[in-house]
């Protein structure tokens, strides 16, 4: 009797002495790209024939799947896919911090390997070394984003089955630098310490809450000085100009009496003023780089005062900071400061000041003092008189000798 012949593709159990192997066909991306069906061999060891069919039920039912179950691509190639196709599709300022985290860290450490050899293990180690080499747990935080980025890229054209950076354990995020808020003296000892550009400049920072890009981004028709109102309209970082960082980001914020007198005072130091000119701007009409204003000029004048480094981002926290505790609602500060969660301005932004501590202190204080002192004075009761006391006790002898009246109802 001759045997039927098995159907293409429904792989086979092999008897090995003891034990079972099976054998299969599956989805193989080649390092040029191109995808072919290869043979299968895995060994299984001592299992019962129904463990053995099993497993090759589970192997051909991944095969028969649209995905590759191998990608032989190696990291290099799919990574500088991923920097062509995906990375234009951030923000410019994300596609440089991606960029940098993949020439400096990633393409050194798996350019060569094999995307399907990029384990979760593999990652884990990674994540330890640079935990060894000194690394903030911040920065080690960016690298595995990128890295998961790039392999979740990875999963959605088919080279894997799953993001091999998911699941991995990250050291605890922890500042490394002590965030810290400028008290209203030191504010005015900064902004009467500097010359009228950076005074304008780090004091429309305070007022108004901008990030850093917002703010050099801003053009004289977006300040309405009759309206008494700055509108945020586009960001810039690393001389290109694109919209805010969020959704939230383009909006309109009230201008105080004080921003408007900076604001004044610089439109009266510059002159002509046309409405699509930058209100900071060098003097080849470019914008001004954020960093160089604090070397030259924010980063001295702490020093001569005394005080640390404050940078764009101790403004913009300082403004959240002073608005919270003049008991602005988080709704609001959130707003004005684009943000589309009020938990980021509040968990980020926000410092307690110390004024403000002291403040709660002697309130608690204060309400348990007057607690304490109320309770005193209901226990210190008066000591009762010979008279009372005789009134009291034939009161009560006079209750024990009555008869009882029977109740109406019984």
């Amino acid at each position: 009797m001759t045997r039927s012949k098995r159907q293409y593709g429904s792989g086979c159990l092999l008897k090995r002495r003891k034990g079972w192997a099976i054998r299969w066909r599956e989805t193989e991306i080649a390092p040029d790209g191109t995808r072919k069906k290869i043979l299968r061999y895995e060994t299984l060891g001592e299992v019962t024939k129904k463990e053995a069919s099993d497993a090759l039920v589970r192997k051909l039912v991944a095969a028969r799947s649209h995905a590759a179950m191998r990608s032989r691509v190696t990291f290099r190639t799919l990574a500088s896919e991923w920097e062509a196709s995906v990375v234009p599709m951030y923000k410019h300022s994300t596609q440089i911090h991606r960029r940098f985290m993949l020439r400096k860290h990633l393409m050194p450490r798996f350019g060569d390997r094999m995307i399907c050899e990029v384990t979760r293990q593999d990652i884990q180690a990674y994540v330890a070394h640079l935990t060894q080499q000194g690394y903030a747990p911040r920065s080690i935080d960016h690298v595995h984003d990128v890295l998961s980025a790039i392999l979740r890229t990875a999963v959605k054209w088919g080279h894997l089955q799953e993001n091999p950076a998911r699941g991995v354990d990250l050291p605890k995020l922890k500042c490394v630098r002590p965030k810290w808020v400028l008290t209203t003296s030191q504010a005015a000892s900064l902004l009467n310490d500097l010359s009228l550009l950076p005074r304008t400049m780090a004091g429309l920072a305070i007022l108004s809450g901008l990030r850093r890009g917002e703010l050099f981004a801003l053009r004289w028709r977006d300040i309405d000085e009759q309206a008494r109102l700055l509108t945020v309209r586009e960001a810039v970082y690393d001389g290109v100009f694109a919209t805010p960082k969020t959704e939230a980001g383009s909006r309109q914020i009230p201008l105080s009496d004080a921003a408007l007198t900076l604001i004044a005072a610089w439109k009266a130091h510059v002159g002509s003023i046309e409405p699509n000119t930058l209100v900071f701007s060098t003097r080849m009409a470019t914008p001004i780089l954020p960093n160089n204003v604090l070397r030259r000029f924010i980063f001295p004048a702490c020093a001569r005062l005394g005080l640390p480094r404050a940078t764009w981002l101790t403004f913009r926290r300082t403004y959240s900071s002073w608005s919270h505790d003049r008991g602005v609602p988080g709704k609001v500060v959130a707003q004005l400061m684009g943000h589309a969660n009020v938990d980021t301005t509040l968990n980020v932004y926000t410092q307690v000041l110390d004024g403000s501590l002291r403040e709660a202190v002697d309130k608690v204080g204060s309400e348990l003092f007057n607690i304490v002192h109320k309770q005193k004075e209901e226990t210190a009761v008066s000591p009762l008189t010979v008279e009372s006391q005789t009134a009291i006790g034939n009161d009560t002898a006079a209750a024990s000798n009555a008869v009882p009246t029977p109740c109406p109802y019984l």
